[in-house]
């Protein structure tokens, strides 16, 4: 069979690659299905020289292998996927954990660096390169600026010098008034600062581009930070000192702004002056249910409870007893047992520590239709099926229980995968089709609808249950996002396709399909009586054969006809498809068109 399988897909193949699609054939296609078809004819055409016609076939059956191979590989990685989508393992360490403000720097706004303005406070500390406003006004008129000389002074007419470097602004303006009024009678003195001083700092240690920059005498650590480009990778966000003389007369704290809002700095940059920025300290990530995961810079002081407080406290969510802390020992990575949050007060942070708070499994699931009490309920983990019906308040009595609908994201998800491999299969089937449609023998137009009708399908990630049931539904557990509508019971059959009358027939129990499809007016010329699609009410499809003879009627089907069924009946497609194909297209088409069904009947009962 996988032999068979092997040698059709590369006769396939082999007709993709040998020549090119037909202009005509193309035009009359829809937009979207011609440039899928010219994309992937373009990506899988090979030169078709007759000098190498050995060597192609060779490598098309090599191709054909290894599509064959990653087919397989693909349906393998999709139910890997939907295992562990299903198994509710743990979720891991976010890999895109970031060191916390190490961004401060590179989204600082330059116009928060100050400028050459005379802007400071009365506390401003004047130094050599300050220029003062000076203006008198009485027995001795005049305005003028002055600027602090190389011995720290301002000279005065009539007055001399008078030393203000290192007083503060509001200092020197005293000191000055009461020289003026010992000078002069009657005079009184208004001073202002007009220029501030250029100051020139080394930014050393750890910082992103260390060396000598210049800056206005208004600057403080912080602004000689972000001119030299913020923290290294491997500097301290937690400790920037400020050395004067060799002395360190102020320390920066990043988290201190970042986290508790307190900007602190008092000291305004002299010439000279030397920002250290020491190297970092422990680095300590946390993950899980907390409000800010991050990774945090800890001093070899801080127990791990400051880190939680870093990160915003623990969420709401959080599974308390479910707390765990991995650390380094001995080389090892080792998991050290935490019962609660209130151990870390006495443990220290280490360098490389991992604190992962789990989540308390909480998810939210919908319930919508024929019950009590519809609407949004939060359900904890292992709640089931059945225990989201019972917080919804039971059915009402009008519920029709078998044709429940069951949405999950996670079967959504295969659902969408499996949906482009049955698409890509079918524009490889069109493109096969139409270049061996010599004579135009086949009738493309069906196999083109149909892959239209794919492309456009929504899947719903629809799983059949059974509410029947009630040990089924005690065994399906919760998953967030999940949706439940029961709708209430309708007597009809719904009968779609190639029949004379779409539409809803009244139901009528024991009836057969042919009888349904009778009642809508029988079959049109070029409908497949040989293969008819049943979408049962609970979602579940079923394929009708019927087995007509010029002798007798076709005997009653077994399969049986529920109110709420779909019978669908499909246009013959010759040659143009493999049956397939058409089969998982219809049944796909079918799942939504059942799900929309269900909802407007609910509307139009309401």
């Amino acid at each position: 069979m996988k032999i068979k399988k092997l040698i059709l897909l590369s006769l396939i193949t082999l007709s993709i690659g040998a020549q090119d699609l037909d202009q005509e054939f193309l035009d009359s296609l829809p937009d979207d299905i011609r440039k899928d078809l010219e994309d992937k004819n373009a990506a899988t055409a090979l030169d078709s020289n007759e000098t190498y016609r050995p060597y192609l076939y060779s490598s098309k059956l090599k191709q054909t292998e290894e599509l064959l191979s990653l087919k397989d590989r693909l349906e393998k990685d999709l139910l890997d996927l939907e295992r562990r989508l299903n198994s509710g393992e743990d979720l891991k360490v976010s890999e895109d954990l970031e060191l916390y403000g190490s961004d401060f720097f590179n989204t600082f706004q330059t116009s928060f660096m100050p400028i050459n303005e005379p802007n400071p406070d009365s506390g401003y500390i004047l130094d050599i390169g300050d220029v003062l406003q000076i203006q008198l006004v009485g027995q001795d008129d005049y305005i003028d600026k002055f600027l602090i000389n190389s011995d720290g002074a301002v000279s005065l007419p009539d007055i001399g010098q008078i030393i203000i470097a290192g007083l503060s602004l509001n200092e020197a303006s005293q000191l000055i008034k009461s020289k003026v009024n010992s000078a002069y009678i009657g005079t009184e003195a208004f001073i202002n600062l007009a220029e501030i001083r250029d100051v020139n700092i080394l930014v050393t240690g750890n910082a992103q581009n260390p060396g000598i920059y210049t800056l206005t005498g208004n600057s403080n650590i912080l602004h000689a930070i972000s001119a030299s480009g913020g923290i290294s990778e491997f500097g301290s966000l937690r400790e920037i000192n400020l050395l004067r003389d060799n002395i360190i007369i102020e320390s920066l704290d990043v988290y201190d702004l970042l986290i508790e809002g307190q900007y602190n700095l008092k000291k305004r940059l002299r010439s000279g002056d030397v920002v250290f920025v020491e190297a970092r300290k422990n680095i300590v990530s946390i993950d899980g249910a907390v409000n800010r995961p991050a990774k945090y810079e800890a001093s070899n002081e801080q127990n791990l409870n400051s880190i939680i407080k870093y990160a915003n406290g623990i969420s709401r969510t959080a599974d308390r007893k479910n707390i765990s802390l991995e650390r380094i020992l001995d080389g090892t990575l080792k998991t050290i047992p935490v019962r609660n949050e209130s151990q870390f007060e006495t443990i220290k942070a280490e360098d490389g520590d991992l604190i992962y708070i789990r989540e308390f499994p909480y998810r939210q699931a919908k319930i919508s239709g024929a019950v009590l009490k519809p609407g949004s309920y939060t359900m904890a983990a292992g709640e089931t099926i059945n225990d989201l019906i019972q917080k919804a308040g039971g059915y009402t009595d009008n519920a029709y229980k078998f044709g429940a609908i069951y949405l999950n994201e996670d079967a959504k998800l295969i659902n969408e995968q499996s949906k482009e491999i049955l698409y890509q299969e079918f524009l490889d089937s069109i493109i096969a089709v139409s270049q061996q449609n010599i004579g135009g023998s086949f009738d493309l137009a069906p196999i083109v609808k149909l892959t239209e009708e794919i492309k456009n399908t929504e899947v719903n990630g629809r799983v059949v249950i059974d509410l029947l049931n009630d040990g089924s539904i005690d065994l399906y557990n919760i998953k967030e996002g999940d949706e439940l509508f029961v709708p209430e019971r309708n007597n009809v059959v719904y009968v779609y396709g190639e029949t004379s009358t779409e539409g809803a027939v009244m139901y009528s129990e024991l009836k057969d399909v042919e009888y349904f499809v009778e009642k809508s007016g029988g079959y049109k010329q070029f409908a497949d009586s040989e293969s008819i699609y049943i979408l049962h009410p609970n979602g579940e499809s079923q394929l009708y054969k019927s087995k007509r003879s010029i002798f007798e009627r076709s005997p009653k089907s077994d399969i049986r006809i529920y109110p709420g069924s779909i019978i669908f009946v499909p246009r013959a497609l010759d040659e143009s498809a493999p049956r397939r194909l058409a089969a998982q297209a219809y049944v796909s088409i079918l799942g939504n068109l059942g799900i929309a069904l269900a909802s407007l009947s609910a509307i139009s009962d309401d």
